[in-house]
């Protein structure tokens, strides 16, 4: 899913925010929580209130689980809303850890079929069915939603069909049988296909309130959603903080230990670090300028996460057409120096597409089977070479004005300017930087407003498909505009064929195609340096799909 960079409030905000909510943490006094009470005596410990306090960074552009695309929506999403499926603490995916109880496949995996729990129920007190599901997932198949994300349900029958106007919602393989039980037919064997049922896309909606609020309007405020999750949103102030609070109708609520979550949105890193400080922020990703004051503490850690973040080249026009010029831009930059003296944080340099750590056939390491790296780190020598043969395809003598577009953050304009900077200096190219919020830049992206833009992908589910799928020339992930048949024709048959290991081989294939065409500038594979106040207990940080998970997370000890 599409990604933000540290992102923070403008300071005259955030301080008037920060001393409300500093307010509250003061008097962290009053939980109903009783493991610190004192067993014998009549004097009492101080119990520590369950509220926990982070920065979202960025102002979600919406949260409507059929359109979202992007990371700040999804962070939400997963913890006031909750599909088939829900990742445990270690990441794995068990029958009951969502709304269905158990799902059978049949032998030639073609065939889910999934048994919802009885009892669960939306937040407005009506059951949750397996028609809820049915209808939502064809609402994000339905033409007229225009989910960019509709591409995640080809895997099924009928699907990719309907969503292109050459079929019918009747004919797509997915079916409620009756309130419990939901079946699901797929193309081909899909081994990811149950890591999606816990994905944002996946997640529903109940029928009758989509259709009472509009598919428009739904995920717009607090009250256009209705919930399923651990907990439900309660305030939304744009760019300044959403408030969630504890669902007292989700079916697991004696596992959720928070009472309120308050997710802050302070875009500069200073602003950011004075807050975790003074004790408003409970966790904090460290600023680079800042890793040295956080580094040999206790609350620090390094958190490697499936995430690759790259340099977006618009193949539909103006010079990035040329795959030279393409070229050019990827060697001219020097990634070790970038990560080790401009990040700081544990992140490594990006040299393919799929970041390590992402099992492909039998489990083994894909990026250990691709025969990355596909191209040399800092080659500036051919760099240059590639300049030269780039301009003169295009019949230029020097490049035009080019502008790179980046999110308006503290540290996304020092990255911008970093890489600017390589670009002059290596190959003696003049770049416009452009800061714009989160919002802006994800909307600028999907209507090709922009001539490069830094941007990141996150793991959806635990493949690499997740990486490469969104790179075909019809999906709607593909806001590089990038087209190659080859590639199409191998990411369309890795998605069709029975056999795994041509699976990984038709992915491994096209990969070596789109860092030959250069479709994007692989820049480096994230890292958190987080520091995390020693209270804080059980707050997961996932290696794919959302940046924390707050279900199981509570405070214990601050009081002390």
């Amino acid at each position: 899913m599409k990604r933000k960079n540290w992102l923070a409030l403008l300071l005259t905000l955030v301080l008037a925010l920060s001393a409300l909510l500093a307010g509250c943490s003061a008097n962290n006094n009053s939980s109903s929580q009783s493991k610190n009470n004192s067993s014998s005596g009549t004097q009492t410990a101080k119990t520590d209130e369950q509220v926990l306090t982070l920065n979202l960074r960025a102002d979600p552009p919406n949260l409507n689980p059929f359109t979202s695309t992007d990371i700040a929506s999804f962070d939400v999403l997963n913890d006031v809303l909750e599909g088939l499926t829900r990742y445990d603490k270690n990441g794995q995916l068990k029958p009951g850890s969502g709304l269905a109880k158990s799902w059978d496949i049949s032998s030639d995996g073609l065939t889910y079929t999934f048994h919802l729990k009885d009892g669960i129920k939306w937040s407005d007190g009506n059951p949750i069915t397996a028609y809820d599901f049915e209808y939502s997932w064809k609402k994000v198949l339905d033409p007229k939603t225009a989910s960019q994300y509709a591409y995640q349900f080809y895997y099924i029958q009928g699907a990719e069909e309907y969503n292109s106007g050459k079929g019918s919602a009747d004919q797509v393989g997915i079916k409620a049988l009756d309130d419990k039980t939901l079946q699901v037919k797929l193309k081909a064997p899909a081994p990811q296909f149950l890591g999606l049922t816990a994905f944002g896309t996946y997640l529903p909606q109940e029928k009758s309130f989509v259709e009472k609020v509009g598919v428009d309007k739904l995920g717009s405020s607090p009250d256009t959603l209705v919930y399923s999750g651990p907990f439900v949103l309660k305030q939304w102030n744009h760019d300044q903080n959403l408030v969630l609070e504890k669902n007292p109708d989700y079916w697991d609520k004696d596992s959720v230990k928070l009472q309120k979550v308050n997710l802050l949105i302070i875009k500069d890193a200073n602003t950011q670090a004075q807050n975790y400080d003074n004790g408003t922020l409970d966790q904090m990703r460290v600023p680079s300028d800042l890793m040295d004051k956080y580094k040999n503490t206790k609350e620090f850690s390094i958190k490697p996460v499936a995430t690759n973040w790259y340099i977006q080249f618009n193949d539909k026009k103006g010079i990035f057409k040329n795959v030279n010029i393409r070229k050019a831009f990827t060697l001219a930059i020097d990634r070790k120096a970038f990560t080790e003296q401009v990040l700081k944080d544990g992140s490594i340099p990006a040299e393919s597409i799929v970041p390590p750590g992402v099992p492909g056939y039998n489990g083994e390491d894909f990026s250990k089977q691709d025969g990355s790296p596909f191209f040399k780190d800092n080659d500036v020598q051919a760099a240059k070479d590639y300049l030269k043969k780039g301009l003169e395809e295009l019949g230029l003598k020097e490049l035009p004005t080019i502008t790179f577009t980046a999110d308006d953050t503290s540290a996304a304009k020092k990255n911008a300017e970093a890489l600017q900077q390589m670009w002059n200096q290596n190959l003696g190219v003049n770049v416009q930087i452009k800061n714009e919020a989160f919002k802006i830049r994800i909307d600028d992206m999907n209507k090709g407003n922009y001539d490069m833009v830094l941007a990141g992908w996150g793991a959806d589910y635990n493949d690499p498909m997740t990486f490469l799928d969104m790179w075909e020339t019809n999906n709607g992930n593909n806001t590089a505009f990038y087209s190659n048949p080859e590639y199409d024709k191998l990411i369309d048959d890795a998605k069709s064929t029975p056999d795994l290991k041509k699976r990984n081989d038709d992915m491994i294939q096209a990969e070596k195609i789109a860092m030959n065409d250069m479709a994007i500038v692989p820049l480096y594979f994230q890292a958190y340096a987080l520091a995390t106040k020693s209270y804080v207990k059980d707050l997961i940080v996932p290696t794919f799909g959302t940046e924390f998970e707050l279900k199981w997370a509570y405070i214990e000890g601050k009081n002390q």
